[in-house]
């Protein structure tokens, strides 16, 4: 019966969009309002797409044109892709040497010919660095023996040991004398490289005294 009385009404009273005086306008959406009523009762899915629609938030803002795709085959740098260019690859074993020869002078030790200088000489010069060395790798990395075990002391060896903390000498067994107790850093507090990329390789500055 419904859908009967929606068919009269769509045959008798659909209005031409022609007209733009007040009334018109009124007996037009007069007209739309019963239509959509009689729709929403007739057909479940055409309800189901009337209620999106009413419940549809209303936009904020008009959306905005696309740009257009830059034809210039060589368009400018953006300050992102300058900075990705320019990035630097300082390593951090170098960035460690620096902090050692900083520190201990070791890469001066390390580089000096030995042949010169009696074994007295030597051991009093690598003395020092040694000393400067310890006291920088503590202060980097914290260092400290993997076991508390001292060497030659008797210690139980995991069931299942790890390649990297464990190096079984010899044949198998779950006891076993430490030879080494080995080593493992408890932090790791690297300096910060503050150089450009061309310095990237730079182990020490130039040292230069004016007079």
């Amino acid at each position: 019966m419904l859908r009967h009385l929606q068919q009269m009404t769509q045959k008798r009273y659909t209005p031409e969009l022609k007209h733009s005086n007040t009334d018109d306008d009124h007996f037009m959406r007069l007209f739309l309002a019963l239509r959509a009523f009689f729709t929403v009762l007739s057909d479940k899915q055409k309800a189901t797409e009337i209620q999106k629609f009413l419940i549809a938030p209303v936009p904020t803002a008009l959306p905005t044109k696309p740009e257009k795709a830059s034809t210039d085959p060589f368009p400018p740098k953006s300050p992102s892709t300058k900075a990705a260019s320019q990035k630097s690859t300082r390593s951090e074993a170098l960035t460690l040497l620096s902090a050692l020869q900083r520190e201990a002078r070791l890469l001066d030790l390390m580089s000096e010919p030995l042949d010169q200088y009696s074994d007295s000489q030597i051991g009093a010069a690598a003395r020092d660095v040694i000393r400067d060395s310890k006291k920088c790798m503590d202060k980097l990395f914290s260092l400290r023996p993997i076991v508390e075990q001292s060497e030659g002391e008797r210690i139980d060896i995991p069931s299942q040991p790890s390649p990297v903390r464990w190096k079984v000498l010899g044949g198998t067994g779950s006891k076993g004398t430490i030879v080494h107790p080995g080593w493992i850093a408890g932090k790791v507090e690297l300096p910060s490289w503050t150089g450009g990329p061309e310095d990237d390789l730079v182990l020490s500055a130039v040292e230069v005294e004016v007079q």
